[in-house]
Protein backbone atom coordinates (compact mmCIF):
# COMPACT_ATOMS: atom_id res chain seq x y z
CA UNK A 1 0.00 0.00 0.00
CA UNK A 2 1.17 3.33 -1.32
CA UNK A 3 1.02 6.10 1.29
CA UNK A 4 1.42 9.77 0.82
CA UNK A 5 2.23 11.64 4.30
CA UNK A 6 1.08 15.33 4.38
CA UNK A 7 3.06 17.35 7.00
CA UNK A 8 6.01 16.48 8.99
CA UNK A 9 5.04 18.53 12.70
CA UNK A 10 4.63 16.96 15.74
CA UNK A 11 1.08 15.12 14.41
CA UNK A 12 3.13 13.94 10.99
CA UNK A 13 5.85 12.91 12.82
CA UNK A 14 4.17 10.60 14.93
CA UNK A 15 2.30 8.94 11.76
CA UNK A 16 5.65 8.40 10.34
CA UNK A 17 6.65 6.36 12.98
CA UNK A 18 3.70 4.06 13.32
CA UNK A 19 3.27 3.68 9.77
CA UNK A 20 7.29 2.60 9.30
CA UNK A 21 5.75 -0.21 11.91
CA UNK A 22 3.48 -1.41 9.49
CA UNK A 23 4.43 -4.47 6.99
CA UNK A 24 3.66 -3.74 3.87
CA UNK A 25 3.06 -0.21 3.59
CA UNK A 26 5.21 2.52 1.10
CA UNK A 27 5.33 6.00 2.52
CA UNK A 28 6.07 9.29 0.97
CA UNK A 29 6.26 12.33 2.44
CA UNK A 30 5.43 15.71 1.29
CA UNK A 31 6.05 18.85 3.33
CA UNK A 32 7.56 22.05 2.28
CA UNK A 33 10.19 22.83 5.11
CA UNK A 34 13.36 21.72 3.88
CA UNK A 35 14.45 20.74 7.73
CA UNK A 36 11.47 18.23 8.55
CA UNK A 37 12.14 16.47 5.32
CA UNK A 38 15.75 16.08 6.25
CA UNK A 39 14.95 14.64 9.54
CA UNK A 40 12.16 12.38 8.52
CA UNK A 41 14.16 11.27 5.65
CA UNK A 42 16.97 10.90 8.53
CA UNK A 43 14.82 9.37 10.99
CA UNK A 44 12.68 7.20 9.36
CA UNK A 45 14.39 6.34 5.63
CA UNK A 46 10.90 7.37 3.67
CA UNK A 47 11.20 9.43 0.58
CA UNK A 48 10.43 13.01 0.79
CA UNK A 49 9.73 16.24 -1.70
CA UNK A 50 8.57 19.41 -1.26
CA UNK A 51 6.59 19.20 -4.76
CA UNK A 52 2.73 18.03 -4.53
CA UNK A 53 2.95 17.05 -7.53
CA UNK A 54 5.92 14.85 -7.21
CA UNK A 55 4.29 13.56 -4.22
CA UNK A 56 0.92 12.82 -5.95
CA UNK A 57 3.25 11.05 -9.30
CA UNK A 58 3.90 8.36 -6.86
CA UNK A 59 0.23 7.28 -7.27
CA UNK A 60 -0.23 7.06 -3.38
CA UNK A 61 -3.50 4.67 -2.56
CA UNK A 62 -4.33 7.01 0.65
CA UNK A 63 -3.38 10.25 1.72
CA UNK A 64 -2.73 10.55 5.71
CA UNK A 65 -3.51 14.75 6.43
CA UNK A 66 -1.55 16.15 9.41
CA UNK A 67 -1.25 19.58 8.52
CA UNK A 68 -2.91 22.78 11.33
CA UNK A 69 -6.50 22.65 11.46
CA UNK A 70 -7.02 25.06 8.89
CA UNK A 71 -4.80 23.81 6.39
CA UNK A 72 -7.02 20.52 5.83
CA UNK A 73 -9.15 21.60 3.47
CA UNK A 74 -7.33 21.43 0.26
CA UNK A 75 -6.12 18.04 1.12
CA UNK A 76 -9.42 16.52 1.48
CA UNK A 77 -10.61 18.12 -1.71
CA UNK A 78 -7.51 16.71 -3.37
CA UNK A 79 -8.14 13.07 -2.03
CA UNK A 80 -12.12 13.22 -2.93
CA UNK A 81 -11.40 15.23 -6.35
CA UNK A 82 -8.57 12.05 -6.99
CA UNK A 83 -11.09 9.44 -5.40
CA UNK A 84 -8.27 8.06 -2.85
CA UNK A 85 -8.92 7.44 0.56
CA UNK A 86 -7.55 9.62 3.39
CA UNK A 87 -7.03 9.97 6.98
CA UNK A 88 -7.27 13.67 8.69
CA UNK A 89 -6.09 14.89 11.79
CA UNK A 90 -8.87 16.13 14.27
CA UNK A 91 -10.50 18.91 13.27
CA UNK A 92 -12.11 22.40 13.94
CA UNK A 93 -13.77 22.79 10.99
CA UNK A 94 -15.32 19.65 9.83
CA UNK A 95 -15.45 19.08 6.27
CA UNK A 96 -19.12 19.04 4.75
CA UNK A 97 -20.57 15.12 5.04
CA UNK A 98 -22.48 15.64 2.00
CA UNK A 99 -19.44 15.96 0.07
CA UNK A 100 -17.69 13.17 1.05
CA UNK A 101 -20.59 10.88 0.81
CA UNK A 102 -21.23 12.51 -2.71
CA UNK A 103 -17.85 11.60 -3.67
CA UNK A 104 -17.36 7.78 -1.84
CA UNK A 105 -19.93 6.69 -4.96
CA UNK A 106 -18.31 8.07 -7.54
CA UNK A 107 -15.22 6.19 -6.16
CA UNK A 108 -14.95 2.16 -7.48
CA UNK A 109 -14.50 0.25 -4.58
CA UNK A 110 -15.71 2.85 -2.21
CA UNK A 111 -13.78 5.24 -0.26
CA UNK A 112 -12.24 5.29 3.53
CA UNK A 113 -13.02 8.83 4.57
CA UNK A 114 -11.66 8.46 8.31
CA UNK A 115 -11.60 11.95 10.66
CA UNK A 116 -9.65 11.02 13.28
CA UNK A 117 -11.10 9.61 16.47
CA UNK A 118 -7.94 9.22 18.60
CA UNK A 119 -8.97 9.00 22.05
CA UNK A 120 -11.36 5.85 20.74
CA UNK A 121 -8.96 3.81 20.67
CA UNK A 122 -7.39 4.27 24.37
CA UNK A 123 -8.35 1.73 26.46
CA UNK A 124 -9.47 3.89 29.62
CA UNK A 125 -11.86 5.59 27.35
CA UNK A 126 -13.15 2.21 25.87
CA UNK A 127 -13.62 0.95 30.01
CA UNK A 128 -15.27 4.76 30.66
CA UNK A 129 -18.01 4.08 28.06
CA UNK A 130 -18.82 0.48 28.73
CA UNK A 131 -19.18 1.92 32.65
CA UNK A 132 -21.32 4.77 31.49
CA UNK A 133 -23.67 2.17 29.13
CA UNK A 134 -24.12 -0.81 30.93
CA UNK A 135 -23.89 0.32 34.89
CA UNK A 136 -24.59 3.89 35.39
CA UNK A 137 -28.09 3.90 34.16
CA UNK A 138 -29.79 6.51 32.79
CA UNK A 139 -27.57 9.46 32.45
CA UNK A 140 -28.68 12.71 34.34
CA UNK A 141 -25.35 15.04 33.72
CA UNK A 142 -21.97 14.56 33.29
CA UNK A 143 -18.80 17.49 33.63
CA UNK A 144 -15.35 17.32 31.91
CA UNK A 145 -12.59 19.80 32.68
CA UNK A 146 -8.86 19.77 30.14
CA UNK A 147 -6.70 22.53 31.45
CA UNK A 148 -3.93 22.74 28.52
CA UNK A 149 -0.45 23.72 29.21
CA UNK A 150 -0.10 25.55 25.85
CA UNK A 151 3.54 27.07 26.27
CA UNK A 152 4.92 23.53 26.44
CA UNK A 153 3.29 22.87 22.70
CA UNK A 154 6.59 22.96 20.76
CA UNK A 155 7.83 26.18 22.47
CA UNK A 156 10.70 25.83 19.81
CA UNK A 157 8.64 26.83 17.07
CA UNK A 158 8.32 30.25 15.76
CA UNK A 159 5.27 32.84 15.55
CA UNK A 160 3.87 30.98 12.51
CA UNK A 161 3.08 27.35 14.48
CA UNK A 162 -0.52 27.29 14.15
CA UNK A 163 -0.80 27.10 18.21
CA UNK A 164 0.41 30.86 18.44
CA UNK A 165 -2.86 31.93 16.88
CA UNK A 166 -6.35 33.00 17.69
CA UNK A 167 -7.86 30.68 14.99
CA UNK A 168 -6.26 27.91 15.97
CA UNK A 169 -5.20 28.24 19.78
CA UNK A 170 -4.94 25.43 21.65
CA UNK A 171 -7.94 25.45 24.01
CA UNK A 172 -9.82 26.66 20.52
CA UNK A 173 -8.61 23.25 19.23
CA UNK A 174 -9.05 20.90 21.79
CA UNK A 175 -12.91 21.30 22.21
CA UNK A 176 -13.99 19.60 19.31
CA UNK A 177 -10.56 17.15 20.14
CA UNK A 178 -12.46 16.13 23.49
CA UNK A 179 -15.80 16.26 22.20
CA UNK A 180 -14.95 13.74 19.96
CA UNK A 181 -14.48 11.16 23.18
CA UNK A 182 -17.50 13.10 25.38
CA UNK A 183 -19.63 12.38 22.60
CA UNK A 184 -18.72 8.60 21.72
CA UNK A 185 -18.47 8.25 25.95
CA UNK A 186 -22.22 10.33 26.72
CA UNK A 187 -23.92 10.99 23.50
CA UNK A 188 -24.47 13.54 21.00
CA UNK A 189 -25.46 17.33 22.19
CA UNK A 190 -28.52 19.06 20.74
CA UNK A 191 -27.91 22.41 21.93
CA UNK A 192 -25.28 24.30 23.43
CA UNK A 193 -24.50 27.54 25.14
CA UNK A 194 -20.87 28.99 25.72
CA UNK A 195 -18.64 31.52 27.51
CA UNK A 196 -15.21 32.22 26.05
CA UNK A 197 -12.80 34.79 27.94
CA UNK A 198 -9.71 35.35 28.78
CA UNK A 199 -8.63 34.78 32.47
CA UNK A 200 -4.85 34.42 32.07
CA UNK A 201 -1.76 36.16 31.31
CA UNK A 202 -0.03 33.88 28.82
CA UNK A 203 1.58 35.48 26.35
CA UNK A 204 -0.70 34.32 23.35
CA UNK A 205 -3.22 36.08 21.57
CA UNK A 206 -7.11 35.83 22.16
CA UNK A 207 -9.19 33.66 25.07
CA UNK A 208 -7.74 30.91 26.38
CA UNK A 209 -11.16 29.90 28.36
CA UNK A 210 -14.21 27.64 26.70
CA UNK A 211 -17.17 26.83 28.72
CA UNK A 212 -19.73 25.13 27.14
CA UNK A 213 -23.05 23.40 28.71
CA UNK A 214 -24.54 21.09 26.31
CA UNK A 215 -28.41 19.45 26.31
CA UNK A 216 -27.90 15.93 24.98
CA UNK A 217 -30.15 14.13 22.60
CA UNK A 218 -30.89 11.76 25.45
CA UNK A 219 -32.02 14.91 27.64
CA UNK A 220 -29.20 14.93 30.06
CA UNK A 221 -26.47 17.63 30.18
CA UNK A 222 -23.23 17.67 29.65
CA UNK A 223 -20.60 20.65 30.46
CA UNK A 224 -16.79 20.89 29.42
CA UNK A 225 -14.41 23.69 30.22
CA UNK A 226 -10.81 23.87 28.22
CA UNK A 227 -8.11 26.42 29.68
CA UNK A 228 -4.79 27.01 28.77
CA UNK A 229 -4.86 29.32 31.26
CA UNK A 230 -2.76 26.97 33.82
CA UNK A 231 0.74 25.70 33.91
CA UNK A 232 -1.18 22.32 35.28
CA UNK A 233 -2.36 20.03 33.21
CA UNK A 234 -5.85 18.01 33.92
CA UNK A 235 -8.12 15.77 32.18
CA UNK A 236 -11.02 14.83 34.76
CA UNK A 237 -14.34 14.40 35.22
CA UNK A 238 -17.90 13.29 36.65
CA UNK A 239 -21.00 11.80 36.07
CA UNK A 240 -24.32 11.23 37.42
CA UNK A 241 -27.09 8.37 36.28
CA UNK A 242 -29.89 6.82 38.18
CA UNK A 243 -27.77 4.43 39.78
CA UNK A 244 -25.08 6.46 41.18
CA UNK A 245 -22.28 8.25 40.95
CA UNK A 246 -18.87 8.01 39.22
CA UNK A 247 -15.66 10.07 39.04
CA UNK A 248 -12.72 9.80 36.37
CA UNK A 249 -8.86 11.23 36.14
CA UNK A 250 -7.80 10.17 32.35
CA UNK A 251 -4.22 11.59 33.63
CA UNK A 252 -4.17 8.83 36.62
CA UNK A 253 -6.30 6.32 34.60
CA UNK A 254 -8.20 6.10 37.92
CA UNK A 255 -12.23 5.59 37.99
CA UNK A 256 -14.21 6.32 41.42
CA UNK A 257 -17.35 4.77 41.33
CA UNK A 258 -20.31 4.76 44.04
CA UNK A 259 -23.03 2.55 42.27
CA UNK A 260 -25.34 1.05 45.11
CA UNK A 261 -26.90 -1.31 42.81
CA UNK A 262 -23.08 -3.25 42.27
CA UNK A 263 -22.25 -3.05 45.91
CA UNK A 264 -19.50 -0.98 47.37
CA UNK A 265 -17.78 1.98 45.90
CA UNK A 266 -14.35 1.92 44.90
CA UNK A 267 -11.85 3.24 43.31
CA UNK A 268 -9.08 1.71 41.13
CA UNK A 269 -6.49 2.54 38.53
CA UNK A 270 -7.76 1.27 35.08
CA UNK A 271 -4.88 1.38 33.20
CA UNK A 272 -1.63 3.78 32.90
CA UNK A 273 -2.92 6.43 30.47
CA UNK A 274 0.53 7.93 29.80
CA UNK A 275 1.85 4.42 29.40
CA UNK A 276 -1.14 3.67 26.74
CA UNK A 277 -0.91 7.25 24.87
CA UNK A 278 1.00 6.14 22.06
CA UNK A 279 0.39 2.98 21.54
CA UNK A 280 -3.31 4.73 21.11
CA UNK A 281 -1.90 6.10 17.91
CA UNK A 282 -0.85 3.03 16.82
CA UNK A 283 -3.83 1.76 16.64
CA UNK A 284 -5.36 4.12 14.93
CA UNK A 285 -3.00 4.08 11.56
CA UNK A 286 -3.48 0.66 12.25
CA UNK A 287 -7.41 0.90 11.91
CA UNK A 288 -7.40 2.79 9.21
CA UNK A 289 -4.96 0.77 6.86
CA UNK A 290 -7.68 -2.10 8.14
CA UNK A 291 -10.65 0.35 6.81
CA UNK A 292 -8.94 0.92 3.41
CA UNK A 293 -8.08 -3.36 2.92
CA UNK A 294 -11.40 -3.43 3.73
CA UNK A 295 -10.76 -5.74 6.33
CA UNK A 296 -13.19 -3.40 9.11
CA UNK A 297 -14.54 -0.09 8.94
CA UNK A 298 -13.42 3.30 10.46
CA UNK A 299 -15.64 3.48 13.66
CA UNK A 300 -15.99 7.66 13.48
CA UNK A 301 -17.66 9.68 9.88
CA UNK A 302 -18.02 13.17 8.92
CA UNK A 303 -21.30 13.26 9.82
CA UNK A 304 -20.28 13.02 13.21
CA UNK A 305 -17.19 15.05 13.12
CA UNK A 306 -19.85 17.90 11.70
CA UNK A 307 -21.55 17.73 15.03
CA UNK A 308 -18.87 17.86 17.00
CA UNK A 309 -17.84 20.88 15.11
CA UNK A 310 -21.31 22.23 15.20
CA UNK A 311 -21.36 22.15 19.13
CA UNK A 312 -18.23 24.25 19.40
CA UNK A 313 -20.03 26.87 16.57
CA UNK A 314 -23.49 26.82 18.69
CA UNK A 315 -21.52 27.36 22.00
CA UNK A 316 -19.63 30.73 20.38
CA UNK A 317 -22.52 31.88 18.28
CA UNK A 318 -24.42 31.63 21.81
CA UNK A 319 -21.90 33.95 23.67
CA UNK A 320 -22.87 36.38 21.48
CA UNK A 321 -26.20 35.76 21.25
CA UNK A 322 -26.92 35.63 24.86
CA UNK A 323 -29.27 32.29 24.13
CA UNK A 324 -28.96 28.32 23.74
CA UNK A 325 -28.15 27.68 20.23
CA UNK A 326 -29.14 24.52 18.87
CA UNK A 327 -26.41 22.59 17.14
CA UNK A 328 -26.61 22.37 13.51
CA UNK A 329 -23.94 20.47 11.45
CA UNK A 330 -24.27 22.88 8.50
CA UNK A 331 -23.18 25.52 10.96
CA UNK A 332 -19.52 25.18 11.40
CA UNK A 333 -17.11 27.83 13.55
CA UNK A 334 -16.33 30.93 12.27
CA UNK A 335 -13.21 31.79 11.21
CA UNK A 336 -12.65 33.46 14.54
CA UNK A 337 -14.83 33.06 17.57
CA UNK A 338 -16.62 36.52 17.94
CA UNK A 339 -16.70 36.67 13.95
CA UNK A 340 -19.93 35.10 13.97
CA UNK A 341 -22.62 37.12 11.83
CA UNK A 342 -25.48 37.48 14.66
CA UNK A 343 -29.12 38.05 13.35
CA UNK A 344 -32.18 38.32 15.37
CA UNK A 345 -33.36 35.03 13.90
CA UNK A 346 -29.85 33.52 14.66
Amino acid sequence: MRILQIGAGSMGTRRLRDLRACEGVEVTLFDQRDDRRAAAGSRFGVATTASLDEAMATEPDALIISTPPDQHTDYVRLALDTGRHFFCEADIWAFDPRVVAASARRTSGGLVAAPSCTLYFHPFVQELRRVVREELGTLHAYGYVLSVDAPSWHPGEGAEYYARHRATAPAREMVPFELIALDHVFGRPVAASGRVVRRGGLDLPGADSWSLQMELASGATGQLTVVMASPQTARQGWAIGDRGFIRFDLLTGTLERALPHLGDGYSRVLCDWQEEYEPMYAKEIAAFLAAVRGEAAWPYSYDSAAIVCGTLAAAELSMLTGRTETVDPDRQPAALPDAYAVSSES
